[in-house]
């Protein structure tokens, strides 16, 4: 009995089909674009659904006229209608997976200053003199590190003016809920002086001064907790 109604869906499935793309013929461009998800959930129905029916499925089905019009609009919904960042995240994964030695592999090759654009608003609160920049080259070729599509993405360098220490981060912020994480880069030598270069000029345009002189300004204890331990460490070891 399964094979005489799978037999019959199945012509029926054929001639529902034949009739869909027939209906295409003459659409202009913007309209089959338009209809995309509608054509694409059709040809995953009439490969596919045949194989997904038990008995009771296939003589449901061959009640209607049309089953593949009538399955097709809600498998439409079915595979447009929710967020689907948890497949596209995996399949970027894969894409990682068989790309990411080809990369690696390639000479790393150092962002230039037309490429970043300094926030000249930094932060001189902490222990590290901060500073935001907008990117404008490729995250992934540079760092392999890979936002969604969606996700806006900016560099922090947060460099101690005491000691010269460097170090930066990158904040990729999700374009849909906001949530933010945060990836530690490691700067080439010639990326690392070029950021300084540009945080020093804007502070020294926007302040008058150096960045160590406009971060000791607010930070006086601290500097002078620097200079005593340091002169105490060299006169320990001229003893």
């Amino acid at each position: 009995m399964s094979g005489e109604l799978r037999d019959t869906l199945k012509k029926r499935l054929d001639e529902n089909y034949a009739a869909f793309i027939e209906s295409l013929q003459g659409k202009t461009i913007p309209e089959l674009i338009a209809m995309a998800p509608e054509i694409t959930a059709a040809q995953q129905l009439h490969e596919e659904l045949l194989d997904a029916c038990d008995d009771d499925d296939m003589e449901f089905l061959l009640q209607f006229e049309n089953p593949l019009e009538v399955v097709c609009g809600y498998w439409e919904s079915e595979i447009t209608g929710y967020d689907h960042r948890g497949e596209m995240g995996h399949t970027l994964w894969r894409i990682r997976e068989d790309h990411q030695d080809k990369f690696e592999q390639q000479e790393t090759k150092p962002f230039g200053g037309d490429e970043i654009a300094l926030d000249p608003v930094m932060d001189f609160s902490g222990r590290e003199i901060t500073a935001h920049f907008e990117i404008g080259f490729d995250v992934g070729r540079r760092f392999q590190v890979y936002p969604n599509v969606d996700d806006t993405c900016g560099l922090y360098a947060r460099y101690d003016p005491m000691s010269q220490g460097f170090r930066a981060e990158l904040c990729i912020e999700d374009g849909y809920d906001g949530r933010k994480r945060w990836v530690t880069v490691l700067l080439l030598p010639s990326e690392q002086e070029m950021v300084v270069g540009l945080m020093e000029e804007a502070c020294q345009k926007d302040m008058g001064r150096s960045l160590r002189d406009t971060w000791i300004d607010r930070h006086p204890a601290i500097s002078r907790t620097n200079t005593h331990q340091k002169k105490n460490g060299r006169n320990q070891h001229e003893r």
